[in-house]
This record gives structure tokens, sequence and C-alpha cells, in this order.
């Protein structure tokens, strides 16, 4: 009897995590080629042809640097949701909770940690799913794993920006366009 109570909760679970999936792959949250950034970085996977640019704005709050991201790109609707995902979830984060979202991020879609099985609690666990397809987690890593690289580029080890960009429009938008293009390993 417990087995069927369990597939039935795991259905319904599958369920949940497709359904945010899919609504942030059709309606992805600050995805804009326009939004102010001090800091880009572009990242590729060459398995899949997934291409993603991480756009990070910072401003001063109590001394402390807090970081708005955004994105832009092209992929499947897996690192489209995930980079969608990661973006609504770093908003208004200091240098260290980013840190600490991505590392609970690869915990979740590596299917390193379980969530909650009752309901989700936020957004960034239904990347769970991801986990039971193997070939697609390097889709959900991609955003994640562009914006450490940008993290560790950009910021000193006092967790202060370094000098960034000296645009006053967004790269995307200029130019003189000299965004980072790093070729983002998403295998562990």
């Amino acid at each position: 009897m417990t087995t069927g109570l369990k597939s039935s909760q795991s259905v319904e679970l599958n369920a949940l995590y497709q359904e945010v999936i899919v609504d942030h792959s059709k309606n992805p949250r600050f995805k804009s080629k326009n939004m102010p950034c001090r800091f880009c970085q572009e990242g590729k996977n060459p398995l899949c042809g997934d291409n993603i640019t991480i756009y990070c704005q910072v401003e001063m709050k109590d001394d402390k640097p807090t970081l708005y991201v955004g994105f832009d790109g092209t992929g499947c609707s897996i690192s489209q949701a995930s980079a969608s995902i990661m973006c609504n979830s770093m908003q208004s984060v200091t240098l260290a909770e980013a840190r600490d979202l991505i590392i609970e991020a690869e915990k979740i879609y590596t299917g390193i940690i379980q969530v909650n099985s009752d309901d989700l609690e936020q957004d960034i666990e239904a990347l769970h799913g991801v986990s039971k397809f193997p070939v697609r987690v390097k889709c959900a890593a991609l955003a994640w794993k562009t914006l450490s690289l940008l993290l560790n580029e950009n910021f000193d080890e006092a967790g202060m920006p370094k000098q960034g960009c000296d645009k006053l429009t967004n790269c995307a938008q200029s130019p003189l366009n000299k965004r980072k293009l790093k070729i983002v390993s998403t295998e562990n």
C-alpha cells in the first residue's frame, strides 16, 4: 500500500517540477539584452549548443555589494528555465548569499540533496527533477556555472567588486562589445 501512495506522490511532485520548469521556460524572469550591468560573462556549452550571457549589476548597501542578476541566451527549455530560476533568486543578494545559492543549486540539480516531497518551497527546488536525467544536468548547470565564473573573476577575496565595465550602456548594446566568452564546463 505504501508503494502506491509513494508512487502517487512522486508522480504529483514530478508534475509540479515540470510545471515550474515550463513556466520559467515560457515566461523567463530577468531575461533581457537591455539589463544594466557592471559585469557580464558569456558561457557556452559546446556539447548541446546552449549559449547564455549573465549580466550582473552591483549596488553598495551598508558597505556590502548587493547583486542583481539577469541573463540572455538561447538553448533548450531546461537551460532557459534554470537561468530564469537562478536570476529570480539572485535579486538583491550579497556575494556570500549568491555563492551559497550556487552551491545549493548544484546539489539540487545533481540530486545530491533531496527536496521536500510535499511541495516546492522555492522554484530552485524544481531543478531536482533534472537529476533524474543525467544528460540534462549540463543544461541546468550552465547558468549557475557561468555566474560562478563571473563572481570568481570579478570580485576580490574580501568580496568587493573589481573594476568592472567602463561602459555606460549594457555590454550587449555596445559596438565595442568585449564580453568574455568562456566555454563553461558543465561536467562534474
